[in-house]
């Protein structure tokens, strides 16, 4: 996993250097602006320096753990003169660290970062990465960055602050391998990390990886082609079922009607017939589909005749080989809820035929 430690950036001409930290061997990767990412690049840390964040120590012995931190944010918030955004930690014993920082600072830092492919994932204040072990002043210096820190102080390394606030005590130096060694311990453990609350990174939640992506659309391709086939065989069988239907009324008006060539010319001349006398096609269509759906049902049944009186009843002669066949018929159409009438003789080949009439139910 490689480490990648910055400057936390605080204006659009600020260009830091970015340190890149793989098994522990440091390498400058150069300025921010002429940073390229790599895949290995896993965890990024960016220390802010002391002008840009104020840094203060609350001992509270009679609260512990989170609450003491909620209780040191309060206060430092308090504190303030204006809008800050705070983060806190326990430092040792009883006291807790906190940190503030300008809200649009923090989001100038972040954004100049990100557009250069660095999203840091902890933002800590350069003095709070230094481990402080005993009493006095330690100064460290980072890419043009020093901070003088105290058991409990973090100020600039300005003579100004240096007079008011230290005065002659003596400050001891951190070398550049020992602070390598805090940043490091830092990284691994920040005493408080800045990137939290409105400020928390926030990742792009990856639902699907371009593999499943790429099979999801196969799938989706297939359903929609499977669907269209089915469709396709069911249009083909309704359309096979009407010809079919078609076609058995267009044999059974040839046997009237010689003349007649389709089924649109025989059902046009029952229309102009029953216009004739006076009558509607009324409930011809339902009776005589209901007859032909039973004929089509039993094996061997035929139909002789066909007519249709102006009462709304339509009188058939069905013909089959056996009795069982024109039964069969019968109870088909008496399923599908007409009323009937049945009279069965034989002709004189021995034929069974049935002198039928269908009303509606």
């Amino acid at each position: 996993m490689t480490l990648v430690i910055t400057r936390f950036p605080t204006s659009e001409r600020d260009d830091p250097k970015v340190f890149r930290v793989i098994e522990g061997d440091w390498q400058d990767a150069g300025a921010l602006s002429n940073f390229e990412p790599a895949v290995d690049d896993r965890t990024v840390m960016a220390v802010v320096a002391p002008e840009d964040v104020r840094c203060h120590w609350f001992t509270l012995p009679d609260v512990q753990g989170r609450q003491a931190e909620s209780v040191a944010i309060l206060r430092a918030t308090e504190q303030s003169l204006g809008a800050v955004h705070c983060s806190a930690g326990a430092d040792y014993d009883d006291v807790v660290a906190t940190a503030t920082i300008a809200p649009e600072v923090m989001q100038r830092g972040v954004d100049i970062l990100s557009a250069r492919g660095l999203n840091p994932d902890i933002v800590l204040p350069f003095a709070l990465s230094l481990a402080i072990q005993s009493d006095g002043v330690f100064r460290a210096e980072m890419d043009g960055v020093r901070v003088l820190r105290g058991a409990q102080f973090a100020v600039p390394d300005d003579a100004v602050l240096r007079n008011r606030v230290i005065g002659d005590a003596p400050i001891e130096a951190i070398d550049t391998d020992a602070l390598q060694s805090m940043l490091l311990s830092a990284s691994a453990a920040p005493l408080l990390n800045l990137r939290e609350g409105m400020f928390a990174k926030r990742e792009r939640a990856v639902w699907l990886t371009p593999e499943q992506k790429f099979s999801v659309r196969r799938l989706l391709t297939a359903l929609v082609v499977v669907t269209m086939l089915l469709t396709l065989v069911t249009l083909a069988k309704y359309w096979m079922a009407t010809a079919s239907e078609n076609n058995a009324a267009l044999a059974a008006a040839q046997t009237i009607d010689p003349a007649i060539q389709d089924i649109d010319q025989s059902e046009s001349m029952l229309a102009a017939s029953l216009n004739r006398q006076g009558k509607t096609q009324g409930s011809f269509a339902p009776l005589s589909a209901a007859l032909w759906r039973s004929v089509k049902a039993s094996s061997n049944v035929s139909v002789r005749e066909l007519r249709y009186t102006p009462d709304g009843i339509l009188t058939v002669v069905l013909a089959a080989p056996t009795a069982d066949a024109i039964n069969k018929a019968l109870v088909t159409i008496q399923q599908d809820g007409f009323r009937i009438t049945a009279t069965p003789r034989q002709d004189t080949t021995g034929a069974t035929l049935v002198d039928m009439t269908v009303r509606m139910p």
